[in-house]
């Protein structure tokens, strides 16, 4: 197979990256989504979903008449995210940022982090982003996120195997993956190589860094609480993301 052009390096969701999550991710539903949306009691209230990605919870809560708005560090994610509310006659309010560094000029009743985005933060910047969002809580709001945690089952790839195939239209991607498990870190560091292969050319290749936080069961409540949350309920949702799986969400309030 020949190479047509040099390969790019994303560190975080290029266009190749957001089209295969599109694909598979494009819209949260079922326990899941009706967990998250049981939390709003009233229309008026103001929610925040920071790492909102390509709208895939912050989309049906806009279809509701929720007052909801969202940022992430991914142009393509929020490009795509915008596209799709467009399409449903909807202006997604959603913009540019990290959650690090985040100072918005509002109150939210309600801030939310679903499917483990959380976990993608390097541990020196969980104390402020947690901070961040404790600060722009209004008095009796709540947090909810979840985390990605260790199971103890971690299969570590050394070398590039092809994990799966895409087709679009006369286009596919390939996907490619290795994964290393830094042990003394908690650091699951996945690396995924998408090529983009029209008439037998790779046109375009992405590789993107895919390093995830993986925590045991009691630290991250313990996280919370030196971060000053005092008040935590854990949720687990039973068959979450579909028949058979589960999930467990920290529920914070300030």
């Amino acid at each position: 197979m020949k190479q047509k052009n040099m390969i790019m390096l994303n560190k975080y969701y290029g266009e190749l990256c957001t089209q295969i999550y599109e694909k598979s991710k494009s819209i949260a539903n079922g326990r899941e989504l009706e967990f998250f949306l049981s939390f709003v009691q009233d229309k008026k209230m103001k929610v925040l979903e920071p790492m909102c990605g390509n709208g895939r919870m912050l989309i049906p809560f806009m279809e509701k008449g929720i007052d909801i708005e969202g940022f992430d560090i991914s142009e393509e994610m929020l490009r795509v995210c915008k596209l799709k509310g467009q399409k449903l006659n909807l202006k997604p309010n959603v913009s540019y940022g990290k959650i690090e560094e985040f100072n918005g000029d509002k109150n939210y009743d309600l801030i939310m982090i679903p499917f483990g985005s959380f976990s993608l933060l390097p541990d020196e910047l969980v104390k402020d982003s947690l901070n961040n969002m404790k600060t722009i809580l209004k008095e009796g709001g709540k947090l909810l996120l979840t985390v990605m945690t260790n199971t103890g089952i971690v299969e570590e790839i050394p070398e590039w195997i092809e994990t799966n195939r895409h087709y679009f239209g006369n286009n596919e991607i390939i996907e490619y993956k290795k994964v290393h498990y830094d042990q003394a870190n908690k650091m699951l560091n996945t690396k995924l190589n998408y090529q983009l292969v029209k008439d037998d050319q790779i046109e375009k290749s992405e590789i993107m860094d895919f390093p995830i936080r993986l925590y045991e069961s009691s630290e991250f409540e313990n996280i919370l609480k030196n971060n000053g949350f005092d008040e935590i309920i854990l949720h687990e949702v039973i068959n979450g993301y579909g028949e058979g799986s589960s999930f467990h969400v920290f529920e914070c309030i300030k």
